[in-house]
């Protein structure tokens, strides 16, 4: 993968951010079809994982009477950055998160006698590098971060609904379980979770997206997606540390998404 033909998509990130200290938003379309609201899941911010070319499956999962919705994502073209001029290649990469839901859109661990895990964990050699005041050697081939994927109120023992942000991103909130990033406190600051966003702009990620935002009026899982749906062309973004400023999705991430699908040709995003 080449970092500086991605350059343009991080400087999407960064270039509209907007400071903010309580990072909720609201929005309608023009022609009120959905809504959503960022709250509560933490945003962007340095350092982060860049993954530009994933691949979404959504199942239905379970018996007739204790069904579910399981998501899951891998993507093999992550890189790190540090900063707008400050980024390595992964080698041999690997990103895979898992998060299931019930009927209504809200993230779960279980479902009757079953426990479901929700994670994210990215695998990968690492170049040398540096970020502030930390620097590293070549890192061989590891689990580089592995965290648990939760909802916009992580702790308060009931399921809830993840982030979501103008139809073309998903927000979960992070709890670091391990990995090379999350067991170096020199980038985390010394902090246990952040977050992981995903983005995609067709049809079939923007309804996955209605289903999950909480308003009943945009239907279900089931009746927007059926038992299955594959989705391309999906970028995440997971970011390491809880940030000294705040980053706010703007404008950016949909031309980050933009930007991917005009690289890739729409056939790329298409469900």
């Amino acid at each position: 993968m080449n970092v500086m033909k991605n350059a343009r998509w991080a400087l999407a990130l960064v270039l509209p951010l907007v400071a903010s200290a309580g990072h909720a938003s609201s929005y309608s379309n023009t022609n009120g079809a959905y809504s959503y609201t960022a709250s509560g899941v933490a945003d962007l911010s340095w350092p982060l994982f860049l993954d530009t070319n994933e691949t979404i499956k959504v199942e239905r999962k379970g018996s007739s009477s204790n069904y579910y919705w399981q998501l899951t994502g891998t993507g093999s073209t992550a890189s790190f950055w540090g900063g707008l001029s400050n980024s390595v290649n992964l080698g041999s990469e690997s990103v895979k998160y898992q998060a299931n839901f019930n009927s209504s859109g809200k993230l779960i661990t279980s479902m009757g006698s079953k426990t479901l895990s929700n994670y994210l964990e990215i695998k990968g050699s690492l170049p040398a590098g540096t970020f502030g005041g930390t620097s590293w050697t070549n890192q061989p081939y590891q689990t580089l971060l592995k965290a648990d994927l939760l909802d916009v109120k992580p702790g308060n023992g009931t399921p809830d609904l993840i982030g979501n942000y103008a139809g073309v991103a998903l927000g979960f909130n992070t709890k670091f379980t391990g990995g090379w990033v999350a067991n170096n406190t020199g980038l985390t600051g010394g902090s246990t979770g952040e977050s992981l966003w995903l983005a995609g702009l067709s049809t079939g990620f923007q309804n996955l997206v209605k289903a999950l935002d909480g308003y009943s009026g945009n239907g279900t899982l089931s009746s927007l997606i059926g038992s299955s749906k594959t989705i391309t062309g999906v970028v995440s973004v997971a970011s390491v540390p809880v940030p000294g400023a705040i980053w706010l999705f703007g404008t950016g991430l949909m031309t980050l998404v933009a930007s991917r699908r005009k690289n890739t040709g729409s056939s790329r995003l298409a469900v």
